[in-house]
Order: structure tokens, then C-alpha cells, then sequence
């Protein structure tokens, strides 16, 4: 079950975010969908190192940290999710350095285009659920066997 995490300081926004997200269909999402809300990003920074979400949409201009600043904390927890930054200043903010180094984000201008915020959210889960399905897919690693060569040297061999 595809999971969505959505970070907005307004909470008419958070409502709008998941109200459109409740009403697309299923199939382009994978599914049933979970959708979390937060007005404070400490607490979705918190709920996002509790566990894995597949997509996680923040507002770039919040008080208490800008998107970017979230962004960068949930680099640090090394968070594979997809990430979409609303903002009403897409344009400028693709040239501001902040953005540079936050990983691959894709921004949207607000107020959204209804039509292209859906096609975006779908592309991007759909491309977290590829991600997870070629983790699956991919071939084990052997196990490691530990062997001691020296005092104080280790040599790990596959078996």
C-alpha cells in the first residue's frame, strides 16, 4: 500500500492535498493509499524516521523550517521516498543554490494545476513502487564469511 506523507503549515492546504489525493483512482496509484498529514515539520520528520513513505510533498515556505531545510534533515535519514516541494515561487526557486544538493526534488507551482499535481503524484509513486519491486527483484548477495589473516586484520570472502 503505497504510503504519502503531505508537510504544509496550512491546514487548508494539507485538507486540499488530501482530498485530491482521496479522489484519484486507485490504478494510478498502485492501489489503496495512506495518506498522513503534518502542520509541523519536526513531527514529519519524526513520523518519516519511523517509517518508509513512498512520496512525501512539503511546502517550500512554512515558519518554523522551509522545505528545503526539511529536505536536507530527511537526506541525513537517508529517506528513499519520492519528493515533490510546492511553492509559489517554482521558477526562482530552480535557480536559488538552497535547491542545489537536496537530492532529486520536483517542484510545483502553487496554486497547482489540479490535473498536473495528480499526473506528478501518480509518476512519482509509480516510480518509488519501481524502485521497491527491483529491490525485490534484485539477486542476493552471498554471505560474507569472517576469517582472521593477522593479529588485528580481517579478510571477508564471499561464500
Amino acid at each position: 500500500m503505497p504510503r504519502i506523507l503531505l508537510v504544509d503549515d496550512d491546514i487548508n492546504v494539507l485538507r486540499a492535498l488530501g482530498r485530491l489525493i482521496h479522489f484519484m483512482p486507485r490504478e494510478l496509484l498502485g492501489g489503496e493509499v495512506e495518506v498522513e498529514c503534518h502542520s509541523e515539520p519536526e513531527d514529519a520528520l519524526a513520523r518519516a524516521a519511523a517509517c518508509e513513505f513512498d512520496l512525501i510533498v512539503v511546502d517550500y515556505l512554512m515558519p518554523r523550517m522551509h522545505g528545503v531545510a526539511f529536505m536536507r534533515r530527511l537526506n541525513a535519514m537517508h529517506s528513499h521516498a519520492a519528493r515533490l516541494l510546492l511553492t509559489a515561487h517554482a521558477r526562482a526557486l530552480e535557480k536559488i543554490d538552497a535547491v542545489k544538493g537536496i537530492g532529486p526534488v520536483e517542484m510545483m507551482s502553487k496554486p497547482w494545476d489540479e490535473a498536473a499535481l495528480k499526473a506528478a503524484i501518480a509518476r512519482l509513486v509509480g516510480w518509488r513502487r519501481g524502485q521497491l519491486a527491483a529491490r525485490l527483484q534484485a539477486p542476493a548477495q552471498a554471505p560474507l564469511h569472517v576469517g582472521l589473516q593477522a593479529p588485528g586484520a580481517v579478510l571477508l570472502t564471499a561464500q
